[in-house]
């Protein structure tokens, strides 16, 4: 009997975001954790921009997620903005531990502002939670009214608990897709996407 012929795959929506935010703040852990499931103390800092892609089913659709783990140091701040055009959701970290992280989230949203190239949704994240509340040095009352004078949703999540990754990735997902609409033209095959491990930018 001859061989059936094989399906052709069925189109993905792909949904890009944007990992941004301060060096050392928490957003490779946070990365990693959603994609493997896992957590270490042991990761170097980003070089450039590295990326990751999750397949999800979300509100009943099958959606690639294309993850992009920017560094945060300024002297790669024009190239990781370079990315910004190309991304449809931005997750704008800061660690609760480090105030200057904090301070930094509206020049970061400035970045976007300027550097997107159509509407986008974002989200402010404070990693780090499971920190002890001796070691905070911003509260969750500040940072919820940084959000609400932005308008944009606030969680605050840790890697090393999985406390609130999975909710924080996905709700910004959703309000993508709630934005794209059904009718939306932005799905690719995924065989001739990306590869779905990793890929490094600008080592």
């Amino acid at each position: 009997m001859a061989p059936q012929p094989k399906k052709p795959e069925k189109p993905r929506m792909v949904i890009r975001l944007l990992m941004i935010g301060d060096s050392s703040v928490g957003k490779t852990s946070l990365v990693v954790r959603y994609d493997e499931d896992s957590f270490s103390t042991m990761f170097m800092t980003t070089i450039g921009v590295d990326y990751r892609d999750k397949l999800i089913t979300l509100e009943g659709r099958d959606i690639k997620l294309q993850i992009w783990d920017t560094a945060g140091q300024e002297r790669f701040r024009s190239l990781t903005s370079n990315f910004f055009g190309r991304a449809d959701g931005f997750a704008v970290c800061f660690d609760v531990g480090a105030r200057a992280s904090f301070n930094h989230v509206r020049q970061w949203l400035d970045d976007v502002e300027k550097n997107k190239k159509g509407p986008v949704e974002l989200a402010l994240i404070g990693c780090k939670c499971d920190l002890a509340a001796e070691k905070r040095q911003v509260t969750r009352l500040e940072a919820e009214k940084l959000a609400g004078e932005k308008g944009l949703p606030y969680f605050e999540a840790s890697a090393k608990t999985n406390q609130n990754v999975a909710e924080a990735f996905e709700d910004l997902a959703a309000r993508v897709l709630r934005r794209k609409g059904p009718a939306s033209s932005d799905a690719v095959l995924l065989a001739d996407d990306a590869p779905t491990r990793r890929s490094r930018c600008c080592n």
